[in-house]
């Protein structure tokens, strides 16, 4: 309708462009127009019906070429919605947890693997997509924030293929440890339109490694940090930072071997246990507990005032005692202890154990039941 009005609205105007153009040139007004010469109305009525035909013509090529485009953008956009579709279903049938993103605006896809993974959906929708955004997306957990900026930051500046691991939450407020892949998709002028990626779980892999790693780092028995362990953190602290005022402690436990012979390993079991965890509630926060091996711990001091140290080191002989009985023998467990004390800088880990060691073996020898504290410089 607004099409036809338009036509002829442009009918009119061009129907009093030519009258009035008539009446210029003939220096006569509208009554004048009565009795103008029959050859003049002729004219007139020529050129009315040529620009009436002129106009319409005009009007229906606009009608057909618009009509045109229309059928031809309609095309389009079935062909789109088709390939759409195709894409969906591609990714709904690969039974992994594909995406895509659009980063204007256009409709974003994921599969109902997600959904049935994680509890929710990644949206329709998404304006104006940024780093903030994508991880709300993907409730990636806040510990894994810097790592997934840095990532995600790259893939936006550099359109290269990224995969990063993080942490994604559930529904239910569990985490998931997850792969991400993301594949930027670019356009014909290389500005990237969409990310399109898969998230993979990972969460049993992940787990399994952690604990093995845990496994390879501590004692099976007390769960504190093994031999080597401890001797490679140790080393990489007195190599990286201030040891003057550090100690390393060398713990053997007065006869134990009496409990193991009277009462059994399983009583001896029982015992390193007791020490491990007495030892952890002395030393706690920052000190790095061991066990050396058998009956014997290593524990590494950061920092300490003397006076501190001291005070840890007449509570730790006071709380090693312990007494255990079958109900017919008794042995009564107690704490020899060798000290090393860093009085200097850049000490070897292998100076101080050798101090503490003798120490220890002085202790053994005034008595037991006791601490020797070496002060090494060198």
């Amino acid at each position: 309708m607004k099409n036809i009005i338009g036509a002829i609205a442009c009918l009119l105007i061009s129907y009093a462009i030519a009258i009035g153009g008539y009446m210029v040139t003939h220096n006569c007004d509208i009554e004048d127009l009565k009795t103008i010469s029959s050859q003049d109305k002729n004219f007139i009525i020529v050129l009315l019906v040529a620009q009436t035909v002129i106009v319409w013509s005009y009007f229906f090529y606009i009608l057909a070429i618009r009509k045109r485009n229309e059928k031809t953008l309609k095309k389009e956009e079935n062909r789109l919605i088709l390939q759409q579709r195709r894409y969906q279903i591609i990714i709904d049938n690969s039974g992994e947890m594909m995406y895509e993103i659009s980063l204007n605006n256009d409709t974003c896809i994921s599969t109902d693997k997600i959904r049935e993974k994680f509890g929710w959906d990644i949206p329709r929708q998404v304006d104006r997509l940024d780093v903030k955004k994508l991880f709300e997306i993907l409730h990636v957990h806040p510990e894994d924030e810097e790592l997934f900026y840095h990532s995600t930051s790259g893939l936006i500046t550099n359109k290269m293929t990224k995969e990063i691991t993080v942490r994604l939450q559930k529904t239910d407020g569990a985490y998931l440890w997850c792969n991400i892949i993301y594949i930027p998709l670019l356009d014909g002028d290389n500005n990237m339109v969409s990310i399109v990626g898969k998230i993979e779980d990972v969460d049993s892999e992940v787990k399994e490694k952690e604990r093995l790693e845990h496994q390879s780092r501590t004692d099976g028995l007390t769960g504190l940090m093994n031999k080597q362990t401890f001797e490679e953190e140790a080393m990489k602290f007195l190599m990286t930072s201030i040891s003057t005022g550090s100690a390393l402690l060398f713990i053997d436990m007065d006869y134990f071997k009496d409990v193991n012979d009277k009462f059994g390993h399983t009583m001896g079991d029982r015992a390193i246990r007791d020490i491990a965890l007495k030892l952890q509630i002395i030393f706690a926060n920052c000190d790095m507990v061991s066990r050396f091996g058998g009956d014997e711990f290593l524990i590494f001091v950061k920092n300490i005032p003397r006076d501190t140290l001291l005070d840890k080191l007449n509570w730790a002989v006071e709380k090693l005692r312990e007494t255990y009985s079958n109900g017919t023998d008794v042995v009564n467990l107690s704490a020899s202890i060798g000290v090393a004390y860093c009085m200097a800088d850049k000490i070897a880990y292998s100076t101080l154990l050798e101090a503490a060691d003798n120490s220890l073996y002085a202790a053994k020898e005034l008595g037991r039941c006791r601490y020797i504290i070496r002060d090494v410089y060198e």
